[in-house]
């Protein structure tokens, strides 16, 4: 009977959410978000669950097939020489931070993929094989004709005008992984630091949980369309009114809040035409005020007319 590989059931996990965005209407910006990409100004604003996440979503199949093809063969291979347990620290601890390097150099760019997590089993295995006497000798030299080639033209090709490859995911996820590589060992660890590996992979999947329930219980990606047709139509209103156009019943039914800010800025723009108060200023700079919170929640993707 095969043993159980963390490998197989993450290639699996990311293979399910790419149906699911294929099945949403694909890899759009919105759905990308919607199933956990990372996008900077999101993150900042609290849902860090999206550095786990994005490790897991990818934008097309040619994406995920590379990636994939990358993680078989390295995850396996460090699953089998380390255990799954340190298997999942490396791979997690090295996604995390090739996600927080993308945090600070592409802050306004959506990003997804496992290319970090990958690139820390690359660096890992480099390491272990320069620096640890623990690493078997049989396979060293195939490491370094595989890792290196692999790792100078990714990262070359990364910095190439036009490409969308991710540069601060790899070199976060790869300088990790050297980190890593040169300071665990390469055998299973047994008694007490067995059960500290051990305790460290629940932690990684207890953390991955909890991030995917904090993506579900989040509706700041599931708001975003509807944020868009709320500002659209208000704002036709508003420049109707401030320039005396008449505004049909056919324009406010146009306008559809969806949480309470917006029912109380539909709610004041109908007592201003009925009873003429708040003042049209102070309506208009009510709705200023929501659109520049909106426009900073959602940088980048987003550009709100007052």
């Amino acid at each position: 009977m095969k043993r159980f590989s963390w490998t197989i059931s993450i290639i699996l996990v990311n293979v399910v959410i790419l149906l699911s965005i294929e099945f949403m209407g694909g890899p759009t910006v919105y759905n990308l978000l919607k199933f956990g990409g990372q996008f900077g100004p999101l993150v900042s604003s609290g849902e860090w669950y999206r550095l786990v996440t994005a490790m897991f979503v990818h934008a097309g199949w040619l994406h995920l097939l590379f990636n994939m093809y990358a993680l078989y063969y390295l995850g396996m291979l460090v699953e089998n020489l380390y255990g799954p347990s340190k298997f999942l620290t490396v791979y997690f601890v090295s996604g995390i931070a090739g996600n927080l390097l993308s945090q600070v150099f592409y802050y306004s760019v959506p990003s997804v993929g496992a290319s970090g997590a990958i690139f820390g089993l690359v660096g890992l295995l480099l390491a272990a094989t320069y620096f640890r006497a623990d690493f078997p000798p049989t396979i060293k030299r195939t490491m370094y004709i595989l890792l290196i080639p692999m790792v100078l033209f990714n990262i070359v090709y990364g910095f190439m005008p036009g490409t969308d490859i991710n540069n601060a995911a790899h070199l976060g996820g790869f300088g990790v992984g050297l980190l890593l590589g040169s300071i665990i060992p390469v055998n299973r660890s047994w008694g007490i630091k067995r059960r500290l590996w051990s305790t460290l992979g629940i932690f990684v999947l207890i953390v991955t949980f909890a991030s995917f329930v904090g993506l579900a219980t989040n509706d700041s990606i599931i708001t975003l369309q509807p944020t868009i047709n709320f500002a659209n139509s208000y704002s036709k209103v508003l420049y109707n009114l401030e320039i005396g156009y008449s505004v049909t019943k056919n324009d406010l039914n146009t306008i559809v809040p969806f949480n309470d800010t917006t029912r109380k800025l539909k709610k004041d723009l109908l007592s201003y035409m009925k009873n003429g108060y708040p003042k049209l200023r102070d309506l208009t700079s009510e709705y200023g005020s929501w659109v520049e919170m909106i426009k900073r929640k959602y940088k980048g993707l987003i550009s709100v007319k007052k």
